[in-house]
């Protein structure tokens, strides 16, 4: 499911990227050559000037912000173990829907609400000895988890060849017969079909035990699963193993708690690998991640602190919240690269970043914030958590871009560890503070301030 959800995210990625350069390019194009632009200058604007306000803290705070941003990530790490998934299946779709109550009645009424079974193999079904084996097999899991065991999740009869005929031959009061492999094979040979198929398969070399389990998550679930894995010791030439959709469940929550932190940790290490190959610096690609970091934590925290439960969907958000973070800060650090290459200073260069950019900067993030928040209005809260969550974050991602970024770029630049290797010569360092208010250049006129 995790995988699909990946390879069908990426390829969406790929050709929106793909149609994006294309097809609106040359739009555009067609566009300007039938009737150009004239008018104001489109630079700036009040998202421009907002932008430039957001990062316009000075580089003394660049240190304590990469402290804090460390702090942050680190706190999320060591709040992962502390977080807990939403692990009842029934939990995850609409609450409102008539299937769902249906299933609550079953719940109270029977107080049962999905099975799990224990799948026995053998060289011959029809034996002795593996007669005697489900009869034991169904006295332990009676005595440890019966309806008057008190254990979290009960178990209550189901159904298998050895129980029917124990039934059916017993007398209460009595001690339990054990069938004989040819009892068994009697009964089986006059039972309907229907029973037969549900009993054992047709060669005679597996049979079911069959139990209903009581409501619960599958984290409780598990902790019985395991218990049985290690308390049920099978003959030699005999198999048993836990069975049934209920297993499924409790292997996808351990896919999630083993793979769930594996996942987001290693998209941060292939990002950084990848800006430090793409940029050329080690420093560069840790500028990048930063604010990454900041969102990645945040979310563990702010999960944490709030007790939230987190879906399957949102377990995995965090390479999908790093890719977006990166993204915008990539953008702010090679349009940096770009204006210091002009010859502006480091502070100037980052206001010009964020006052021509800021415009689109912020309603890139602010669409990619709306298109995943859509989905917290869904009536699934499988969704719906996806949608709050994931919004939240990439919001804090594109806020922490915006804020922590620029003073550690200047801050860093003033160390010549930004544009090193990335531009032939440079300016010299001259404080001319950027005003928002002069006029727009003319074309082809140099962008570089005169000295003073």
């Amino acid at each position: 499911m995790i995988r699909d959800f990946g390879l069908l995210l990426a390829v969406g990625i790929a050709a929106i990227c793909l149609n994006s350069i294309i097809m609106p390019l040359a739009a555009l194009g067609i566009r300007e050559f039938r009737s150009p632009t004239k008018g104001k200058d489109f630079r700036e604007g009040i998202l421009g000037r907002l932008t430039v306000k957001l990062g316009s803290l000075p580089q003394v705070f660049a240190v304590p912000l990469a402290v804090a941003s460390v702090v942050i990530f680190v706190g999320g790490v060591l709040v992962e173990d502390d977080l807990v998934l939403q692990t009842d299946p029934i939990q995850w779709v609409n609450q409102d829907s008539d299937t769902i109550k249906n299933i609550r009645v079953i719940e109270r009424e029977v107080d049962t609400s999905q099975d799990l079974g224990i799948y026995v193999q053998s060289d011959d079904v029809f034996s002795d000895e593996t007669m005697a084996f489900m009869h034991e097999v169904r006295a332990e899991i009676e005595e440890k988890f019966g309806p008057e065991s008190g254990a979290p999740r009960r178990f209550y009869t189901g159904g298998s060849l050895d129980e029917i005929i124990t039934d059916v031959a017993g007398l209460d009061g009595a001690t339990p017969l054990v069938p004989t492999g040819a009892e068994a094979r009697a009964f089986f040979e006059i039972a309907p079909a229907d029973i037969q198929a549900v009993l054992m398969n047709a060669e005679g070399t597996a049979a079911n035990i069959t139990y209903r389990v009581s409501p619960g998550g599958i984290d409780e679930l598990a902790v019985v699963v395991d218990e049985l894995k290690e308390s049920i010791v099978p003959p030699d030439g005999m198999r048993a193993t836990p069975s049934g959709l209920a297993i499924v469940g409790v292997g996808l929550l351990e896919n999630l708690e083993s793979n769930r932190v594996l996942l987001t940790y290693l998209a941060m290490l292939f990002v950084f690998l990848f800006l430090a190959v793409r940029l050329r610096s080690i420093v560069r690609s840790l500028l990048s991640l930063v604010p990454v970091a900041i969102a990645v934590g945040l979310a563990s925290l702010v999960a944490w602190a709030f007790d939230l439960k987190l879906s399957p969907m949102t377990a995995v958000g965090g390479p999908l919240v790093i890719a977006a973070c990166t993204e915008f800060t990539s953008l702010i650090l090679l349009r940096f690269v770009e204006e210091r290459a002009r010859g502006l200073e480091p502070q100037e260069a980052i206001d010009v970043v964020a006052a021509r950019t800021g415009r689109a900067f912020i309603v890139s993030g602010l669409t990619a914030t709306a298109g995943v928040a859509v989905l917290a209005f869904s009536s699934l809260p499988l969704l719906r958590d996806f949608g709050q969550i994931v919004a939240m974050n990439v919001a804090v991602a594109l806020l922490s871009a915006l804020v922590v970024l620029p003073p550690l770029l200047v801050w860093a630049e003033r160390r010549g560890w930004v544009t090193r290797g990335l531009i032939k010569t440079q300016a010299p360092f001259i404080e001319t503070p950027y005003r928002h208010d002069q006029e727009p250049l003319a074309p082809g006129a140099d962008p570089a301030p005169e000295p003073a």
